[in-house]
Order: C-alpha cells, then sequence, then structure tokens
C-alpha cells in the first residue's frame, strides 16, 4: 500500500524536526530521530547506533560547527510504502548570529521506517555539495 499523505507529513515532521533539534543544540533530539542502530552517513564518516551518532554530534556541536546555524530543507520527495520510505531534500546551513551568509548545500537522501513510536530513520545520508570545501580552499590560500 502507497504512504498515506498523513504518513508524508510525519516523515517531513520527523526530518524538520531533527534540523530543529540541532539548531537547538539538543543532541537527544537529534539521535532519538533514528531507530536504535540507524546510521548517519556524511562527509564527516559513518556513525551506526545510538552510541556513535551521539558522540559525533556532541563533538560537532561542542567544536562551534553549530554555533549560530539555522538549517532550512526544501524540495521533499517521499516515496514508499505503509512500513518504509525513501526521502530526499535539499539543505542550505544559514549563518543567523553574525551578518547571514549561506554556510553549506546538499542533499539528504534517507530511509525512514514505522516504529511503535512513529517514523524514526533507518540512515540518513548527507552529501554536502562542493562550494562549500571550495571556499574553504580558497581562503586558506
Amino acid at each position: 500500500m502507497p504512504l498515506s499523505n498523513e504518513d508524508k507529513l510525519a516523515i517531513v515532521e520527523l526530518s524538520n524536526n531533527q534540523m530543529r533539534a540541532l539548531d537547538n543544540h539538543d543532541v537527544d533530539g537529534w539521535v532519538d530521530a533514528w531507530v536504535p542502530d540507524g546510521q548517519f552517513i556524511s562527509t564527516y564518516g559513518t556513525f551506526t547506533g545510538r552510541a556513535e551518532r551521539t558522540e559525533f554530534i556532541q563533538g560537532h556541536i561542542a567544536a562551534g560547527k553549530e554555533d549560530g546555524a539555522r538549517h532550512l530543507l526544501t524540495n521533499y520527495v517521499v516515496t514508499g510504502d505503509s512500513d518504509r520510505a525513501t526521502v530526499t531534500c535539499l539543505v542550505t546551513k544559514l549563518q543567523v548570529e553574525a551578518p547571514p551568509f549561506i554556510i553549506a548545500t546538499g542533499v539528504y537522501q534517507d530511509v525512514a521506517v514505522r516504529t511503535a513510536d512513529g517514523w524514526r530513520f533507518e540512515s540518513r545520508r548527507l552529501d554536502i555539495d562542493r562550494g562549500v570545501f571550495a571556499r574553504a580552499e580558497a581562503a586558506a590560500r
């Protein structure tokens, strides 16, 4: 059976709530978006299970990489069946405490599954667009 509109909305809200948690430096809110053994895959590495995801995001926040950041998610495409979905969306990370600028852009490619606690990510892959690294390389010269 295809996903209902209510399921699609719940999956989009899962994604948006996770980014709100990150913007608020809410480690548990960010980590709780996955099933217990779920994976976060990104330029920074692959983090499987709650402990690895928690250690990664705590270190990321402690290093100041989320200070003054706001994430905007757009262009969602959600497909699947009643218990499993694939999700793609675009992300723009803004700096909003200093004079505003775009920190980075990228694409999330996710697999979400229905659990007793609602929809959760089985995997969430972040592909950061090349431009952010080109800017850092140019600044380092």
